[in-house]
């Protein structure tokens, strides 16, 4: 159902006017202000997001701030080294999945090659019944067919083969 400016009219009644004005988006909160969110931070802790950031040379002074500083720095040591065995897996990774895909591109050409060889082949041989009145054509169809298909099984010798 399309609504024209009849029907919007009716149900202008219903909305208030700030259902009919424009949305405008909130306005970003500027890094300089005190208490405003740094750019970077994690909008998981939201609670602590409107907290001031910087920190007084009494407040560094303080035992329990430097335990807290000590005790952040130890976690995101220890989140490093995971991340940093994370990434040497991603990197290892990677590099097998690059050998895997180029094995299977050589495996690839050589199941082409046997079938390819398989398929001419046969049909060579199949064709040279056909032909058998012109003898020296069938004996070449014949003996093309069956060195395709000699190649087309040797072919699968090797891809069969580690």
């Amino acid at each position: 159902m399309l609504f024209t400016g009849h029907v919007i009219s009716e149900y202008r009644h219903i909305m208030s006017d700030a259902d009919l004005s424009p949305d405008i988006e909130p306005r970003q909160a500027d890094a300089s202000q005190p208490g405003a969110e740094p750019k970077g931070t994690s909008s998981s802790r939201k609670s602590l997001s409107k907290l001031r950031r910087e920190l007084t040379d009494d407040e560094l002074s303080s035992p329990a701030v430097q335990r807290m500083l000590v005790d952040e720095i130890e976690r995101l040591d220890v989140e490093r080294n995971q991340l940093v065995e994370f990434r040497d897996k991603f990197y290892d990774s990677k590099t097998r999945i690059g050998v895997l895909e180029e094995k299977f591109t050589g495996k690839m050409a050589i199941e082409v090659i046997h079938v390819a060889c398989n398929t001419v082949g046969a049909a060579a041989l199949g064709y040279a019944p056909s032909i058998w009145d012109k003898q020296p054509m069938a004996w070449l169809f014949a003996i093309f067919g069956t060195i395709l298909v000699v190649m087309s099984l040797i072919a699968k010798v090797i891809k069969v083969k580690p």
